[in-house]
C-alpha cells in the first residue's frame, strides 16, 4: 500500500506494508468440508478486530467496527442455526 502526500510543493510517498494471513488449512475432511472456510473468515475478522483499537481517527476506527459486526453476521447466517460464533466484543472501544 502507498500512501502519498503533497507538502511543502513535493510528493513524499510512503509505502506502508500489508499484513498477510496464510491460513492453510490443508485437505478438509472428514465431515462438512466447508469448516475451514469459516475458520479462515473467523480468524480474519476476529484478528481485525483485535487490531482495530489501533485505528487512530474515531470516525475510521467506528466504520472498521460496524464492518467487523456485519462481517461476524453474515458469517453466523451462512453458517446456518447449527454453529453458533461468539464473536469479540473487544473491538469496542
Amino acid at each position: 500500500m502507498e500512501i502519498c502526500i503533497n507538502y511543502g510543493g513535493r510528493r513524499h510517498c510512503f509505502f506502508l506494508p500489508v499484513l498477510e494471513f496464510p491460513v492453510n488449512w490443508g485437505r478438509p475432511g472428514p465431515g462438512p468440508v466447508n469448516y475451514p472456510a469459516l475458520f479462515q473468515d473467523a480468524i480474519l475478522l476476529a484478528s481485525v478486530s483485535n487490531a482495530v483499537k489501533q485505528i487512530t481517527d474515531e470516525n475510521v476506527r467506528k466504520s472498521v467496527q460496524e464492518g467487523i459486526s456485519a462481517g461476524f453476521r453474515a458469517a453466523q447466517k451462512h453458517a446456518g442455526g447449527d454453529v453458533t460464533i461468539n464473536a469479540p466484543v473487544a473491538h469496542a472501544a
